[in-house]
């Protein structure tokens, strides 16, 4: 879980630096859409077309739906925000994941999770302070964060039938027939470096994906949400050094908060 984790915060420096070479943002997900399949073309070739017919087509779909949703609020936040605050804020999809499996799975919003919830939230709050709590950077990190918690909630119900190839196959598949349409509509033509950047970025995605997955096979839930927050101190290390971006003394705080409430969490989950 610690080498997904690694691999996602070498995925947002990848994106943000394309970005800031003139990519559009809906491009972003759009290449790491055909840039997986082509990473994973030999296994949909072993796996052909029965391969790809899952049992949950409802589950898939909102499954796609709220990566497609996810991915582009967090490439904006990535775009308005210093990389450390963006992806401080996105990993609070433990906290809205209580929220919304109460909502979507009708599990019981008890005391103690409420409780943690808020005050992780008030760690969101305290991270987002000196960009504006309002401002549109904090408020796609927030969604990136809701996002990513719908994602968690319907591979959970995937699990028990769709293996974790089929579930990265068509997700890309939907990045790219999604997106496609507004690409023509925004084309640029993105440089050689560029291209490199939206393709090393899409490597480490489908590379997190699959790590994450068989992190999953091998321990608790308990134990492996919290090495998600591995990616704060990562990107505030990566955003000062490629970047030039100091980290500003509310993020260790918020930080710190949002990492309590989740560590109670995962373990009440273990539990």
């Amino acid at each position: 879980m610690v080498a997904a984790s690694l691999c996602f915060s070498g995925t947002a420096v990848a994106y943000r630096a394309a970005m800031q070479e003139g990519v559009p943002t809906v491009a972003a997900p759009f290449a790491r859409g055909v840039f997986s399949l082509i990473i994973i073309a030999p296994f949909l070739w072993r796996m052909g077309l029965v391969g790809l017919a899952t049992r949950r087509p409802w589950p898939m779909a909102g499954r796609c739906a709220a990566g497609l949703f996810s991915f582009q609020c967090w490439m904006l936040a990535l775009v308005a925000l210093p990389l450390a605050d963006a992806v401080s804020i996105s990993q609070a999809r433990p906290i809205w994941a209580i929220f919304l499996a109460a909502l979507i799975l009708g599990e019981a919003l008890r005391r103690d999770r409420l409780g943690a919830a808020l005050l992780g939230f008030v760690g969101v709050l305290v991270i987002a302070g000196p960009t504006g709590a309002l401002s549109w950077g904090v408020l796609a990190a927030v969604g990136a964060g809701l996002g990513g918690a719908l994602v968690l909630i319907t591979f959970r119900a995937l699990a028990p039938t769709e293996p974790p190839m089929r579930v990265i196959a068509w997700y890309a598949i939907a990045s790219v027939v999604f997106w496609a349409p507004f690409v023509a509509w925004f084309w640029e033509t993105p440089s050689w470096s560029a291209l490199t950047l939206l393709a090393g970025g899409s490597a480490l995605a489908v590379l997190g994906d699959w790590t994450a997955s068989q992190a999953a096979r091998r321990a608790e839930a308990g134990l492996l949400a919290p090495m998600e927050y591995v990616q704060i101190p990562t990107g505030a290390l990566l955003g000062w050094a490629l970047f030039t971006e100091t980290p500003g003394w509310t993020l260790p705080i918020g930080a710190a908060l949002m990492l309590v409430a989740t560590v109670y969490l995962a373990r009440r989950a273990a539990r």
